[in-house]
């Protein structure tokens, strides 16, 4: 078995300790981040760059009262490690109080989570460029211009504080995202793969899909407005990326999001979305395992947010939890809606009129009382009608509320893990079917590619 990369837990400690001991601040933390990344990227159809780096990141925190203030360093000789030290108490000294500071956390219980695959932490160079390689001939053999980029990394993290707590985890991720280009640039198709587990990084499946959109998406007009929509799981993923944050309890407490109760607190407890939805997160769910701590190193569990349509739960900050005297939440780490057994291909068969949706791009934020976002679709758009694709449509951007989305869900796909994120990295694991839905509002005519 290969080592790991990143620093070992012994020597994660080691450092950590160093530090506290060189703290003469209040309270102290300590974040380490120590690892491996690389990357291949492709564009025009040949390999253009790659490399990786190893690093460590430090992050020291000192707490002087309610004044705190951090710094970054990446050198841990002692020498370095206590002018940084030394340097995050002066700036503390200077801060102005932070009225909502939490005394820093003793030692806490951790759930054991595996997310490092060797699979991954070994990915050699040569293999990257065999999956590109992959993408290259079939784009080429269909007269399409391939571009794509490999995120991989691997590694450890750590938190400590002077108060007695420690925890470290390992890690990988690996990100693979493929656009497949017509010559003239305007066909256009996508596909990607995301994981911790390089074994699952399907990269012929990712080949195929881009370059057969591209072959199929010759865009026709097509109206604006509200209809079913077909979204693959890229889709689907995107927009979930973004509701994770919505899950809180001090926005709602304070009346400043769609969990809010009119006449006061949160909603926690009713039913606010169709019964088919169920939504959680679980830092040890396959291949979408995650670290059971936060930064400052509160624990990470398992937590059920919808079941079956109903609110069950918000993550609450430590100072919030304080100033409702509850126990603190910590928000998803990761996020997975529960999915159903109902293919694409079944759900096309059963649209008499609407629109599949491969992925969308450039999506920003309208209003968080109605979880409702826009952007544009993106790489393979099509009209179904009568239970069949007939004809690529122009892109659309849409202005939806995340909210009706999930009170309008007709069918679900098998939940499978995505690449989510609009910068092709690895991210935040999200774990999503394909859905239809209907009334999803395509709110007026894009000429983007």
């Amino acid at each position: 078995m290969a080592e790991e990369k990143g620093l070992s837990t012994n020597d994660l400690r080691a450092i950590s300790d160093r530090i506290l001991r060189m703290s003469v601040a209040d309270h102290c933390r300590v974040n380490i981040n120590s690892g491996w990344r690389g990357y291949t990227r492709v564009a025009t159809n040949r390999i253009t760059s790659a490399g990786g780096r190893d690093n460590t990141a430090i992050t020291i925190t000192s707490i002087f009262g309610n004044k705190i203030a951090s710094v970054n360093t990446n050198r841990f000789d002692d020498d370095e490690l206590e002018l940084a030290v030394r340097r995050s108490e002066e700036m503390a000294r200077l801060a102005p109080d932070n009225p909502e500071y939490i005394e820093e956390l003793g030692p806490q219980n951790f759930s054991s989570v595996s997310a490092y695959y060797e699979s991954t932490g070994s990915l050699e160079p040569q293999t990257r460029a065999e999956a590109a390689a992959i993408a290259i001939q079939q784009a080429a053999t269909a007269d399409q211009i391939a571009a794509s980029y490999m995120d991989v990394r691997a590694g450890t993290s750590a938190v400590a504080t002077s108060n007695g707590l420690f925890g470290s985890h390992s890690s990988t991720g690996v990100a693979y995202t493929l656009t497949s280009r017509s010559p003239d640039g305007l066909q256009s198709g996508w596909a990607g793969d995301e994981g911790n587990d390089w074994n699952n990084i399907e990269t012929l499946r990712v080949a195929n899909d881009a370059v057969r959109k591209c072959r199929d998406w010759n865009k026709t007009a097509l109206e604006p407005g509200e209809y079913t929509a077909i979204l693959e799981p890229t889709a689907v993923g995107m927009l979930m990326f973004r509701m994770m944050n919505a899950f809180n309890q001090r926005t709602a407490d304070e009346g400043r999001s769609y969990f809010s109760n009119p006449a006061g607190g949160n909603r926690i407890g009713e039913i606010l979305f169709d019964e088919k939805v169920t939504l959680y997160s679980d830092p040890s769910y396959p291949d979408a395992e995650t670290a059971p701590f936060t930064n400052s190193g509160l624990p990470v569990n398992p937590k059920v947010w919808v079941n079956a349509g109903k609110l069950e739960n918000l993550s609450r900050s430590r100072y919030w939890a304080d100033q409702q005297n509850q126990e603190a939440i910590a928000g998803p780490s990761n996020f997975i809606m529960q999915g159903g057994d109902s293919s694409v291909e079944e759900m096309i068969a059963s649209t008499e009129r609407g629109v599949l949706l491969t992925r969308f791009w450039y999506i920003r934020g309208l209003n968080p009382r109605i979880v409702s976002y826009t952007g544009l679709t993106r790489d393979g758009t099509f009209l179904i009608e009568n239970g069949r694709i007939t004809r690529p449509v122009t892109n659309f951007r849409f202005n939806q509320s995340l909210v009706s989305m999930l009170q309008n869900v007709e069918m679900l796909g098998p939940s499978v893990r995505v690449a989510a994120s609009e910068n092709s990295s690895v991210s935040t694991p999200i774990v999503v079917p394909a859905l239809k839905v209907n009334g999803f509002n395509l709110s007026s005519v894009s000429d983007a590619i």
